[in-house]
């Protein structure tokens, strides 16, 4: 079942030309984009941020929205998905930055894909931003990371295994298979949001505006709070919309935790 925030219900009335300002969450899967995410929807002025550009959904949109280019994919986006005031919002995760580069500019822009983030010159960085304005312009970006590493990596590892990546109420994903523990999967999952981190930093800090952040735990340990403050910060007059997606992690999720831990400690020597 496709996520309904990206079917044409949830299209906003015709757009002309490219939105007034985009909102770009930054980010990393199980970082608690999608509550976010739907945050900033439901509060009614701030775009309706998904994936457009991640690989694996665009296809969808594009069956959908009858386009086979990626000149005329990002006018319907801006054309269905640029909120009445100009704001087109979006998620973005490190792997969709590494897509839109190989398709935009993918000589200019190798060594994103081949360098950790401190081998990476400015300059790099900063043709990188360049392109992604002509995407998503006027851009207002809001890093989203989870101070947990451990965590985010089990959470990923669980939905790669059972294909249950949110749960809605009416909305539910089927679920594929049994997680089983992998501690060196774990290990590499933590590697990885640790170089996606490191290369959003590097993004962020050329990019044309400043930061908006904020962290997981913030998130949800006081999400009235940390969504009103960022509302308020983005420039919204709406409030923080109840929450309708349900926690995921279980008392199997805090075993792979503990037993990493332990692992852990016993093969490093710790």
């Amino acid at each position: 079942m496709p996520y309904d925030l990206s079917t044409s219900a949830h299209d906003y009335p015709d757009w002309d030309g490219p939105p007034k300002r985009s909102i770009v969450i930054c980010t990393h899967p199980r970082s608690g984009s999608t509550l976010l995410g739907e945050a900033l929807y439901f509060a009614g002025d701030l775009g309706c941020p998904i994936e457009y550009l991640h690989a694996g959904f665009r296809p969808h949109l594009e069956a959908a929205w009858g386009v086979d280019d990626s000149a005329a994919f990002v006018r319907e986006m801006w054309r269905r998905r640029t909120a009445p005031n100009g704001t087109l919002a979006v998620k973005l995760m490190w792997r969709d930055v590494q897509e839109i580069s190989r398709e935009h500019d993918p000589v200019g822009l190798d060594e994103i894909e081949h360098c950790a983030p401190g081998d990476v010159a400015p300059a790099t960085y900063r043709r990188l931003a360049d392109l992604l304005q002509t995407i998503l312009p006027n851009p207002t970006s809001v890093h989203l990371s989870r101070r947990d590493r451990l965590r985010q990596a089990v959470s990923a590892s669980v939905a790669v295994q059972t294909g249950q990546w949110r749960s809605i109420p009416g909305a539910e994903m089927p679920r594929a298979a049994d997680p089983v523990y992998d501690h060196e999967d774990l290990t590499r999952i933590i590697a990885y949001a640790d170089f996606c981190h490191g290369h959003w930093r590097n993004l962020i800090a050329v990019m044309p505006a400043p930061a908006l952040s904020l962290t997981y735990e913030d998130l949800v340990r006081d999400y009235q709070s940390a969504v009103g403050d960022l509302l308020l910060a983005l420039g919204s007059i709406g409030s923080p919309p109840p929450v309708r997606m349900q926690r995921q992690a279980d008392q199997l999720s805090e075993h792979f935790v503990a037993r990493y831990l332990t692992e852990h400690g016993v093969r490093t020597g710790a």
